[in-house]
């Protein structure tokens, strides 16, 4: 695999190179269906946490496979995104601020489908449209781009709107950590960085509120507040094609490009 640059990108067939929308997941703990669990039960560091103030998700999707495990249907979204957690530990009382850095996002169809409202093969929002459930969050790239009549003026500035009240306000934090770490090499553009994948629930919910990852990093599985469990096991229960290699890099190629596409095309859109 190589270094993806500005240059390879689909910069010249498409404004927004591969870029779609950006997936918020405002309140991770409770669509993890995790909220039966006390604040005091997290930890940090061998530290108890008094309050989880905010446990956040941002995805920039590329692309989807379905997954089908014993007849339940599952959505693996590929792409660049964080796990971000802002909370409050007891020893001595102080704000701290965590992440965790994905390249893919598994839930149950069915939970997709509901928090957008629809059914298959709209997968992705069409055109402009903007998805907002209780918990999850997408705006499309789409409603910020150059429009050639006055009304799509108007409809750029209204999503502008949203997106700086909904997305840029409450999230720009994680936005600008993301941001840096898709201009840079190691996160998303390397060889040497595993596949990381946020789960909500798996396989009969043997499996629920994980990060998974394909192989072993002390540095990252390091507890966080909000998430279950950080375990070195993603190739142990994916479809056996995550076995190739071939297949892995594949998607490691996708997810490097659309990692450049949001540091050089939407993150700038967004923040600017």
């Amino acid at each position: 695999m190589h270094r993806i640059s500005r240059s390879s990108s689909r910069y010249t067939n498409n404004p927004l190179g591969l870029l779609r929308s950006v997936v918020v997941i405002s309140d991770w703990i409770s669509f993890a269906d995790q909220n039966d669990v006390m604040a005091t039960q997290w930890s940090y560091k061998k530290q108890s946490i008094k309050t989880i103030r905010n446990a956040s998700v941002i995805f920039i999707p590329v692309d989807f496979s379905r997954i089908i495990q014993d007849d339940l249907s599952y959505i693996l979204l590929y792409g660049a995104g964080i796990y971000w957690t802002n909370f409050s530990i007891t020893s001595p009382q102080t704000i701290t601020i965590d992440h965790r850095f994905l390249t893919g996002l598994l839930l149950p169809e069915n939970k997709w489908l509901d928090n957008h409202f629809n059914t298959e093969p709209f997968i992705f929002p069409p055109g402009n449209d903007f998805i907002a459930s209780d918990h999850l969050l997408e705006f499309p790239f789409t409603s910020l781009g150059e429009q050639n009549d006055i009304m799509g003026e108007h409809k750029r500035a209204f999503g502008r709107g949203i997106i700086l009240a909904q997305l840029v306000f409450p999230f720009k934090e994680p936005l600008l950590m993301l941001r840096k770490a898709t201009e840079g090499y190691n996160e998303f553009d390397s060889p040497d960085s595993p596949m990381r994948v946020l789960l909500s629930e798996f396989d009969y919910k043997q499996r629920r509120n994980q990060i998974a990852l394909e192989k072993s990093d002390i540095e990252y599985e390091v507890t966080i507040p909000g998430i279950q469990s950080i375990k070195a096991d993603l190739l142990d229960f994916l479809p056996s094609k995550w076995s190739n290699e071939v297949y892995v890099n594949g998607l490691r190629r996708e997810i490097a490009k659309i990692a450049k596409d949001f540091a050089f095309i939407g993150a700038p859109l967004i923040l600017k």
